[in-house]
């Protein structure tokens, strides 16, 4: 049996529309063991509501692309699954299933293929490597889709960031979420987020956290998205008030996510007050950084 651990992970960081993501230490775990025949699926919490127990399922279609590639093949998959990270959210729990499978596969075949190979299936199976690419790697993670090849700049963060996560306990779509963004934005606004997204990379990278307040502004996406979450402005405003360094929609949402680097109790005290008072369909998770990515926790 193989179990492999997969951080949750966070898109976009306000103006990285894409191509930014960070990885958090929140985990999905999946336990691999090959049978004499056939697919056996087994989900260990309440996303069984969600996820598919057939051969669409994310893990196992991950595992066959990797299988595929390697002309690989096995008889029969058991496949347990513990998702904690919360399905539809905007934190990455597709990506985590599709990196899982990738790691799983590779390492049970004795790992040919290297790491950038499976950056580019989870790419590949899951549209856009924002998510996919901290999955695998940890940190924060800059990364693109240039032709047929990915590009991924990895960079470990400072463990005084702390990533806030306010959770709501309904999902928002990521096709929805999507469907509501513009098909063409301004020259204005391109600049806008180029120059924000630059900056907010070279602080987080740097250790300038004085920067990342300017530096997660948005234009792209953020504006059109939040009138679908509701109470995600109040608590955007209130975050600020609260001591927050930036705040932004996690991914395609509904989760928002704030950075901050002091004060920890007092913040959550804040959003708690707030959350239980005007806002209790929402919860309030405290994470770090995960700076190692997907995991082969154990072997048997």
């Amino acid at each position: 049996m193989i179990r492999v651990r997969v951080p949750a992970t966070s898109a976009n960081l306000g103006p990285g529309f894409d191509c930014m993501g960070v990885a958090l230490t929140m985990y999905n775990e999946v336990c691999v063991e090959e049978i004499e025949r056939g697919l056996e699926i087994v989900v260990l919490d309440d996303s069984k509501r969600f996820l598919p127990q057939d051969e669409n399922n994310y893990v196992y279609a991950a595992m066959q692309k990797v299988f595929a590639e390697a002309g690989h093949s096995v008889k029969g998959l058991r496949l347990t699954l513990n998702s904690n990270i919360p399905v539809t959210r905007g934190l990455g729990s597709s990506s985590a299933g599709i990196v899982s499978g990738l790691v799983a596969a590779n390492h049970m075949i004795g790992s040919p293929l290297p790491k950038e190979r499976l950056l580019t299936l989870a790419t590949e199976l899951e549209g856009h490597p924002d998510n996919v690419a901290p999955a695998l790697y940890g940190g924060f993670v800059v990364s693109v889709q240039d032709h047929k090849r990915v590009y991924a700049c990895k960079n470990q963060i400072s463990e005084r960031l702390k990533f806030a996560a306010m959770i709501p306990n309904f999902y928002l779509q990521t096709k929805k979420s999507r469907s509501v963004l513009p098909r063409y934005t301004s020259y204005r606004n391109a600049v806008y987020n180029i120059g924000h997204a630059s900056l907010l990379t070279a602080a987080l990278i740097s250790g300038d956290f004085d920067a990342i307040t300017a530096g997660m502004r948005d234009r792209l996406h953020e504006s059109y998205r939040l009138p679908y979450i509701k109470g995600g402005e109040c608590i955007m405003k209130n975050a600020i008030r609260s001591g927050a360094l930036g705040t932004y929609v996690s991914g395609a949402g509904p989760t928002i996510i704030s950075v901050i680097d002091r004060n920890y109790n007092g913040f959550e005290t804040s959003m708690n007050n707030l959350i239980r008072t005007r806002l209790n369909n929402w919860s309030f998770k405290l994470f770090s950084v995960d700076n190692g990515g997907a995991k082969i926790m154990e072997e048997n």
